[in-house]
């Protein structure tokens, strides 16, 4: 079997890494890092923890969790870093930009893969929003 490509490069295959996990096999891309997992009849998505998956974990269960955007970015950005929540920013924002998965798929999520990704915007939006009013963010 060939080995996947990292959805970001593109064109660099992906290195198995870990043992595969009820059928899960991990990935990692050896130029930017990225880890990824592939479940049966699925296709490829990001690893947890990636930012997405953090996004997306409180509404995993949810059908329509736009409406509940303000409040998990509350929740979420209490207490984190202000570099990690940049990060966190940049990966979402390229995702919405330049699809390459099926967010739904990272979590096994409920809602439809458009209502996620509204919601993914509308998340991305409230820490951006929050990163600005930061107190420990440099002027």
């Amino acid at each position: 079997m060939t080995a996947p490509s990292c959805l970001r490069c593109g064109t660099v295959s992906l290195a198995v890494v870990g043992p595969t996990d009820g059928g899960v096999t991990f990935y990692e891309c050896p130029a930017c890092r990225r880890q990824y997992a592939l479940r049966p009849g699925k296709g490829l998505t990001f690893r947890w923890p990636h930012p997405i998956g953090l996004a997306l974990y409180g509404v995993q269960f949810d059908e329509s969790p736009s409406g509940r955007a303000a409040e998990a970015v509350a929740s979420f950005t209490q207490g984190r870093p202000t570099d990690e929540l940049d990060w966190l920013v940049t990966e979402i924002n390229l995702e919405l930009r330049e699809p390459t998965q099926q967010v739904r798929d990272i979590l096994d999520c409920r809602a439809q893969e458009t209502e996620l990704r509204e919601y993914l915007r509308l998340f991305v939006d409230g820490v951006e929003r929050s990163l600005v009013d930061s107190p420990d963010r440099p002027s």
